[in-house]
Order: structure tokens, then sequence, then C-alpha cells
């Protein structure tokens, strides 16, 4: 609605998790290169935690970009463990054979993951909302995947992602085999500030369309939370658009934070 007001290709705060609006920030940055290489060099699974719209999906996504890899993303995990494996041999075969019992699903998965590492590749799992896996047996299935390895080390890259609970709820087998524990925290206030401008100049914009003040305001509003940044910063450009302004100030997101204050309630 507002994108030609402000010259802007597209809506820049969309709700997305495509590596395309990643927008480089020095914390992320570090935890990218700690799963890189616990990832690259086989040291193990990994796992990344953090509260709900820190930006978890859209990390592992832009990892699996950096990798050049092309994931099977596990998007609902609480399944029982032939549910997960049938799924699993499902996703990571062709969508088209049956995977009527646990034997075959676990024989194709086990020849699937040697074959594709004895072609220069890995497969690569992201396990996503991991919190929400309630079946001790669940993790132990994807534990006993990480087995398989043709070469010495496990032919399964595995990354888990969830809610900081995880890291309490993560069985002790599972969590002694991690090569990488991170934890998104919230941005800091710079980077905060360049988160927005990032995705406003992915989006096109070549001038600035929100004053100090206003990125200041947007932070102490958000608490450095991507999510409520976006959708703080999409309310504001909203209201400018109304207004007929072309810069954001303080005021503007200080009405945008009570708009959306009086939505979450």
């Amino acid at each position: 609605m507002y994108e030609s007001h402000f010259g802007l290709a597209q809506r820049p705060f969309a709700e997305t998790v495509s590596p395309s609006v990643y927008v480089p920030l020095p914390s992320h940055a570090a935890i990218l290169r700690r799963l890189q290489y616990a990832i690259v060099h086989d040291h193990g699974p990994a796992i990344l935690v953090g509260p709900p719209g820190s930006g978890k999906t859209l990390l592992a996504r832009r990892l699996a970009s950096d990798l050049c890899a092309n994931p099977v993303h596990l998007t609902f995990p609480a399944l029982t463990p032939p549910e997960l494996l049938a799924h699993l041999a499902h996703e990571f075969g062709d969508g088209t054979a049956p995977y009527p019992t646990l034997g075959v699903a676990l024989r194709y998965l086990q020849s699937h993951f040697a074959l594709t590492v004895q072609n220069g590749q890995r497969p690569f799992l992201i396990v996503d909302d991991a919190h929400l896996i309630s079946e001790v047996t669940t993790f132990d299935t994807l534990q006993l995947l990480l087995n398989f390895a043709s070469t010495g080390s496990p032919d399964l890259a595995l990354l888990i992602v969830g809610a900081p609970s995880l890291l309490l709820d993560l069985p002790a087998g599972l969590a002694d085999r991690l090569a990488a524990r991170c934890i998104l925290s919230p941005l800091t206030e710079a980077e905060s500030a360049d988160y927005v401008t990032g995705r406003l100049a992915a989006s096109g914009a070549t001038e600035t369309r929100f004053s100090q003040d206003a990125l200041t305001a947007l932070y102490r509003a958000a608490l450095g939370n991507p999510r409520k940044l976006n959708r703080l910063a999409d309310l504001a450009l909203l209201i400018a658009y109304a207004q007929d302004r072309t810069i954001v100030d303080d005021a503007i997101v200080r009405t945008a934070a009570r708009e959306f204050q009086r939505d979450a309630a």
C-alpha cells in the first residue's frame, strides 16, 4: 500500500523467512560461523535456541543458503518415531515412493544418506520448533539417525532449532553429541537500527525513512526482538503514509507502539 510513497520495491518488513532478507548483524554472524563450522567439519549436531520472534528460522535458512545446501526443513516435529521416519524418508526421497514400515523407511534413509555422502554432498536436516517434541523417543530417533556413518562421521548434518527450554528438555544422549550450542539474544540498540535500515535497503530504499530518534524508539518498544521490530516498523510506515509524511519520527513510532499493544491485548 505504501511502497510507492516511500520509493520502495516491496514491503520491507513483511513476515518472511527467505534468506534474501537476512541482514548481517555482528551477533548473528558470529552464530552463523559457529554453526557452519560444526556442520561443515562433521563435528556432530548443532542446536540454535531463542525466544519467539528472534529470527531462528531465518538464520537456519541463511545457514543452508551459505552452505549451498537444500535441507529437509521439518516444521512440525511433534511426531512419533514411525511417523518421523516415514516423513523423513518421503522428504529425502523423490516424494512418490511409499514407506509402509519402520524398517523400510530406515533402510531407505541409511542408503540415501550414504549415497549422498559418496557423491560429495551431505544430507541436511533442520528440525524447527523442536521444543514441541513431547516424546523422548522422538529425540532418540534423531540421535539414532546420527549413527549412520558410512565414512566414520555422521552422514546426516542435523540442526535443532527451538525455544530456550529446549536446552533443558534435550535428552542427555543427544545433548552430549552437540558440537555447537547457540543462543539468540535480543538485538542491541545499534543492531536494531542496522536491522531496520538493512531491511529498508533490501527493499529499494535510497534514503533514510526513520529518524535517529525513531530508531531509538523502535528499539525501546520492540526490546530488540526482530519480529516486533518488523511489525512496529511496518505499522509506523503505514501511519506516516496516512499522514503524507516521508520520514518516520519518534512520535509516529510511539503511536504505532500504542496501536500494537492494543492489537496484542
